[in-house]
């Protein structure tokens, strides 16, 4: 229990640093995604549709089995949404946290609630403005498959960005 509560903390503490920091040193941070960036300044709005769509493609982050830490495999992908949302401070997204349907109501609405917020944590420390950013948990309400096999349950354990 004090575990928890320290951590607790330690969140909020990070969030508060992250709120009031954004947009500090954000050429510094930009530097470091020069191989995902593109010119968006000079994007018409189609382009830059273009550009939501195929992030679109590669917007679901799966998760281990009653976890919500962000698998280094996924990395990348989340990255790659960093740079385009560094560079397009009016887009805004809504990472939408899920779960597998083991689980009680409660405590799988919980977990996508954990999940989204990491990803969400995972966005602003590299720079990501808060208020681009909403996080919704829909737990085991919004299954992307159904099904009750292991590798079914692997494939609803997600977080999804969405452009808004």
């Amino acid at each position: 229990m004090q575990l928890i509560k320290v951590c607790n903390r330690w969140t909020i503490i990070a969030l508060i640093i992250l709120n009031t920091s954004c947009g500090f040193n954000k050429k510094t941070i930009n530097d470091n995604y020069t191989k995902h960036n593109a010119n968006y300044d000079n994007f018409s709005s189609e382009q830059i549709d273009l550009k939501i769509q195929e992030l679109q493609n590669s917007n679901t982050i799966y998760f281990d089995l009653n976890k919500y830490n962000i698998i280094y495999k996924f990395i990348e992908i989340l990255d790659s949404h960093v740079a385009f949302l560094l560079n397009n401070p009016s887009c805004k997204i809504i990472i939408e946290g899920h779960a597998d349907e083991r689980g009680t109501p409660e405590y799988n609405i919980a977990l996508g609630e954990r999940r989204a917020n990491a990803v969400k944590m995972y966005l602003e420390s590299k720079g990501v403005c808060n208020h681009q950013i909403t996080i919704v948990s829909y737990g085991k309400e919004k299954p992307a498959v159904l099904g009750h096999t292991e590798e079914i349950y692997a494939r609803n354990r997600r977080a999804v960005l969405i452009y808004i």
